[in-house]
C-alpha cells in the first residue's frame, strides 16, 4: 500500500479536533431519504442489531414486481425503491410501509431494456425524497428521464435531459437540496449537472462538464445551517472531485484527481472529502481533499484544493463507498478485504477478510459495521480498533443494494425482495 500524505499542520489540526462528533447519530435517524442516508455517510446511530436472526424474525417481507438495485430510502413512514421485469419491459417504482410492509403505491414505466453490465440492472438508480416530492431517474442511450411523485404516489411532472450513453448501463441517483433536484449526468457523452425545480421539473440551472468515463457517483450535498455556505460536492473521471454552489451551480473548487471512473459516491470525513476511482481489474484510488470552507465570493476564481493524501489499490474499493465511524475509516473493499485506517491521514489500523463478493456499500449501525455481499450474505463487522466478524446472516437472494437504518428498523432489498428488521 502506498499513501501519498501532504496534510499540513493546520489542516492535521483540524483533523485533530472535528472528527470525534463529526458522523455518529445520538439515536437511529428517523428517515432515510436519500441512497445512504443524510449526506450520504451512513449512518443508522445507536440502534442495537442482533448477532444473528432466522427467516421468523423479520418485521415483514415483500415480493417486488421485479429485479432491481435501488437501495431502499425510508421517507415518512413509506420504504422507496425501484424495479424493473425485463421480459416484458417496464420498470416500477414502489413504495410499501415502512412498520407493516403493505403496498401503499405501485407507479409502471413502459420503455426499452437495453444491454447492460452483468452486475447492472435496468433499476439501480436509488431514489431520493422529500417533503416536496420522491424523484427517482432512468435512462436509456436516448435520454435520461427524471420521474417525480408526491410521497403519496399522485403525479407530479417528468422530465427528459437527453441522451445517456455507457457501456454498462444507467445507475445513476439524485440529491435533493431545499427545492432543488440535482441530477448527475456524468456519462460518455456530453456531460451536465442539472438542478431541476422539485415543484414542477423546471430546469434552474446546469453546469457543463467535461466527457470521461460514465460515472455512478450519488451527489453530496452539505449544508449545515446558518453560518456555513452550502456546497453540493460531485465526482467523476472527467472533472475529479469539484464543488459548487447547490443554488445557482457556480463553481467554487474543482480538483482534478480520478484517472479513472467513479462508482462510489463523495462522503465526509471530519473536514476531508473523499471518493475513490477504479477499474474491474482492480486498480482503484482514494483521493482525500480537506473540504474548503473559505469559499471564493461570486466572480472569483474558483479553488484548486490539493489532496490531503491518497490511498492506491491494495485498499482503495472500486464500487463499494466508504464509511466513516469517529476517527475510523472503513474501505470495504469489492472482494471481501476490509481496511481500516485513521480517516484524517490515511494511516492502517487494520485489515481483514470477510470473503465473497461485494457491490453495495457499508453503513454503521450502533456498535457494527454491516454490508451485503453479492451472493446476499449479510456481513456484520465491529465497530473498533480491531477486525471481528461479529455475524452472517444469509438473505437467499442475490443482492447489490445498501441497506437502510431508520426508526429503529434496518431494511435490506434483494434483488426481488423487500425486508425488514
Amino acid at each position: 500500500m502506498t499513501i501519498i500524505l501532504r496534510t499540513g499542520f493546520a489542516v492535521a489540526s483540524l483533523v485533530a479536533t472535528t472528527f470525534g462528533a463529526a458522523t455518529a447519530l445520538a439515536a437511529g435517524p428517523a428517515d432515510w431519504p436519500r441512497w445512504r442516508g443524510h449526506e450520504g455517510g451512513g449512518q443508522g446511530g445507536d440502534v442495537a442489531l442482533p448477532r444473528g436472526w432466522t427467516a421468523a424474525d423479520w418485521k415483514w417481507q415483500a415480493t417486488l414486481p421485479g429485479q432491481g438495485h435501488g437501495s431502499p430510502v425510508v421517507f415518512r413512514g413509506g420504504v422507496y425503491t425501484a424495479a424493473a421485469d425485463e421480459a416484458a419491459g417496464k420498470r416500477f417504482l414502489t413504495c410499501h410501509d415502512a412498520a407493516a410492509g403493505g403496498l401503499r403505491w405501485q407507479r409502471e414505466f413502459a420503455g426499452p431494456i437495453e444491454p447492460h453490465h452483468a452486475q447492472n440492472s435496468s433499476a439501480s438508480g436509488t431514489v431520493a425524497a422529500s417533503n416536496d416530492g420522491v424523484f427517482w431517474l432512468w435512462a436509456t442511450k436516448d435520454n435520461l428521464r427524471v420521474e417525480a411523485f408526491t410521497p403519496t404516489g399522485e403525479p407530479l411532472w417528468h422530465a427528459d435531459l437527453g441522451p445517456y450513453a455507457c457501456e454498462h448501463g444507467f445507475g445513476a441517483s439524485p440529491a435533493v437540496w431545499r427545492d432543488l433536484v440535482i441530477v448527475p449526468i456524468d456519462h460518455d457523452g456530453p456531460s451536465a449537472i442539472v438542478a431541476l425545480d422539485a415543484k414542477t421539473g423546471r430546469e434552474r440551472w446546469r453546469v457543463n462538464r467535461e466527457t470521461g468515463r460514465a460515472a455512478y457517483s450519488t451527489p453530496l450535498v452539505i449544508d449545515r445551517g446558518a453560518g456555513s455556505r452550502p456546497q453540493v460536492v460531485v465526482a467523476s473521471n472527467g472533472n475529479g472531485l469539484t464543488g459548487l454552489d447547490p443554488a445557482t451551480g457556480a463553481l467554487l473548487w474543482e480538483t482534478k484527481c480520478f484517472p479513472r471512473r467513479t462508482v462510489s459516491s463523495p462522503i465526509l470525513a471530519g473536514p476531508l472529502v473523499l471518493c475513490t476511482c477504479g477499474e474491474g481489474g482492480g486498480d482503484n484510488l482514494l483521493v482525500a481533499i480537506p473540504l474548503p470552507t473559505a469559499l471564493p465570493a461570486a466572480g472569483s476564481p474558483p479553488l484548486a484544493p490539493e489532496p490531503a493524501y491518497t490511498l492506491d489499490r491494495s485498499v482503495a474499493p472500486y464500487v463499494p463507498t466508504p464509511v466513516c465511524s469517529g476517527e475510523r475509516l472503513y474501505l470495504w473493499g469489492d472482494r471481501g478485504v476490509v481496511t481500516c485506517v485513521k480517516a484524517g491521514t490515511g494511516e492502517t489500523l487494520w485489515r481483514g477478510r470477510v470473503g465473497g463478493m461485494f457491490s453495495a456499500s457499508p453503513i454503521v449501525v450502533g456498535d457494527c459495521v454491516i454490508n451485503v455481499s453479492a451472493d446476499g450474505e449479510v456481513v456484520m463487522i465491529a465497530d473498533g480498533d480491531a477486525f471481528e466478524v461479529l455475524g452472517r446472516v444469509p438473505l437467499g437472494d442475490t443482492c447489490r443494494a445498501t441497506p437502510a437504518a431508520a426508526g429503529g428498523r434496518i431494511y435490506f432489498r434483494t434483488a426481488s425482495r423487500l425486508f425488514a428488521l
